[in-house]
């Protein structure tokens, strides 16, 4: 048992049993929509991942762990996607095998894989769309984009930078004045299909375009900037505050090795691509973020793939194996041991069990009040009766867009406490409760 309890608490597994977060609690109840609604309440967050959920809960159900198995389950294929990438880029060299493992366990595809969201998908589909592009098999690469961009809207990062690649490197600009030969060009042709697919996409999302000045996006600064790599790399937010510096550092030493990777010409044709891909979204985001945030690290999620695959990559520059090979092994060591420090340093709210003593002392005729609507779905999913659950909103605020309009209706908002004998369980937003009522007597 105390082994078991070391197990999902010292190591990513306690990413499975934890409580949801609001983002996870909406995923469930929104997946629970019929198909129509949940394609056309589908907005910023397109509709593939929430169709994947809505069968897979009618089968497994919706507790957390079932639901992020979902998750696992793509981040197991795009691991399978480096496996087959890996026999291909490093033959029957040890990197073959290496590059896999340092895959699975990095902290940052790791923690999301885990999450009821749709990031174990996308991580799946970018992968997929790196490795179809690296060998030119263009269908495939359409498959994987046009499904990853109706994944997370993110996805098409990746063929901009695959576009600005062919572009520059390849000198496609020079056949501008050949639109015919232009059009042979199977990057141009996948574009142009790409482009078509995501049409129905891009006319709703201008329709709703007003909807989307109000965001919880937060601003970037240097020092942001000076720590990126590492922070992507990990995956680090800022909780624990103490780890900037040292992002900053793992940063730098990024920045060396993804050097080194580039020295080899004759992997060019694949590394080039990969630090393009975690140059431009990073320079592009960050940048038009100091006009208006729009950074999210796992919004980025590609920029951290291209950054393991380059990892891998800077360790064939090294002539002598051993020195590959003890290199591997502390990177390799260093990402175990934050993968098992890590998960302690910035738990999820540990909401369910409050909500265990609520379920337990609720009478039928009592209610259930999310004292915000930060708190809202996460009240809306754990409690027994979810009749019952309102929203408290004495000013009557516009319930926030992005915290999951799709799924909300103003029958669900209360603006004054109910009469005594009915008990309102008020749920605050550190997930602690307080029972209330009003015992004021009208005359």
């Amino acid at each position: 048992m105390n082994f078991l309890n070391v197990l999902f608490t010292h190591s990513p597994l306690f990413y499975l049993i934890q409580s949801f977060w609001r983002d996870e609690a909406f995923s469930v109840i929104f997946a629970q929509q019929p198909v129509s609604t949940i394609v056309f309440k589908s907005l910023m967050e397109p509709p593939v991942y929430y169709l994947l959920l809505h069968f897979w809960i009618k089968i497994f159900g919706t507790t957390e762990i079932a639901t992020r198995c979902l998750s696992m389950v793509g981040f197991t294929l795009a691991t399978i996607v480096i496996i087959e990438w890996a026999d291909t880029l490093f033959k029957s060299h040890w990197l073959s095998k290496f590059l896999p493992v340092f895959f699975f366990f990095n902290p940052m595809l790791l923690y999301y894989a885990f999450e009821v969201r749709a990031y174990g998908w996308y991580i799946f589909f970018a992968t997929l769309a790196f490795f179809a592009y690296d060998q030119k098999r263009w269908n495939l690469y359409r498959f994987a984009v046009i499904l990853g961009i109706y994944t997370h809207l993110y996805l098409g990062i990746i063929p901009l930078v695959h576009f600005f690649y062919e572009l520059v490197v390849h000198r496609l600009w020079k056949q501008w004045n050949k639109p015919l030969r232009l059009l042979t060009n199977p990057m141009i042709q996948s574009l142009i299909i790409i482009g078509f697919c995501f049409i129905p996409w891009a006319i709703r999302l201008s329709v709703e375009l007003q909807k989307f000045k109000d965001s919880w996006y937060f601003p970037v600064n240097i020092n942001l900037i000076q720590s990126v790599l590492g922070n992507m790399f990990l995956g680090y937010e800022g909780t624990p505050w103490y780890l900037w510096g040292w992002t900053r550092i793992l940063s730098f030493i990024l920045f060396i090795f993804f050097g080194v990777a580039m020295i080899p010409k004759e992997h060019r044709k694949t590394t080039v691509p990969l630090l393009l891909m975690i140059i431009v979204p990073l320079t592009l985001v960050i940048g038009f973020s100091f006009y208006k945030p729009i950074f999210v690290n796992r919004y980025l999620i590609p920029v951290t793939i291209a950054e393991v695959i380059l990892l891998g990559y800077s360790l064939k520059v090294f002539t002598r194996p051993i020195v590959q090979k003890t290199i591997a092994a502390l990177m390799l060591i260093f990402i175990l041991l934050f993968d098992c420090w890590y998960p302690q340093q910035h738990p999820k709210l540990a909401i369910a069990k409050t909500f265990q003593e609520i379920n337990r002392f609720k009478s039928p005729k009592d209610i259930i009040l999310a004292s915000d609507a930060i708190i809202f779905m996460e009240t809306l999913y754990y409690a027994k009766d979810k009749a019952q659950v309102k929203l408290f909103n004495p000013t009557n605020t516009p319930f926030p867009w992005y915290i999951g309009d799709a799924v909300f209706s103003p029958s669900y908002q209360i603006q004054t406490l109910p009469q005594y004998p009915v008990r309102a369980f008020f749920v605050h937003t550190d997930g602690t409760y307080s029972i209330r009522y009003n015992t004021s007597i009208n005359r």
